[in-house]
């Protein structure tokens, strides 16, 4: 959280995904292996993405919300790889390049406003439609597609 948003930006956008990538090519060459662990890595990636999204829940730091989302994703990514059919591995593929462009405009976002506000919380920055509807539009369709 403390990173420069660059960092945070090229770690959600890349690093991240690389893992999962890494996830997909071990999915051919250990396709046994991964066969007889597969519904614990499903339960496991499935806990850690609803632990990590109640965590989300009570965050007012915004990169904070935004790095943990990032981890739920992975435990969505992981969960469909897992499910080793190839509806949960395309899924896992969108997800990881929807959440990848997503989630490296969002940091960029958050550190627009913090250079104009000076503050990352939510509570301090509530409000800010009415002072920056453009931005609103932009926080709207990248929440949602995220």
């Amino acid at each position: 959280v403390e990173a420069p948003v660059s960092g945070s930006m090229i770690l959600a956008g890349v690093l991240l995904k690389l893992g999962g990538y890494g996830l997909m090519r071990l999915l051919y060459i250990m396709p046994n292996m991964i066969y007889m662990f597969s519904y614990m890595w499903i339960a496991l990636s499935m806990l850690g993405g609803f632990l990590v999204s109640l965590l989300c829940l009570i965050q007012v730091d915004l990169k904070s919300l935004i790095a943990y989302s990032s981890v739920v994703h992975m435990g969505l990514v992981i969960s469909g790889m897992m499910t080793l059919n190839i509806w949960g591995y395309y899924g896992s593929y969108y997800l990881m390049i929807g959440h990848g462009l997503c989630s490296s405009a969002l940091f960029c976002l958050v550190n627009i406003l913090y250079e104009r506000t000076g503050s990352r919380s939510m509570l301090i920055n509530k409000g800010m439609i009415n002072f920056m509807p453009s931005m609103s539009l932009m926080w709207f369709l990248l929440c949602s597609s995220n």
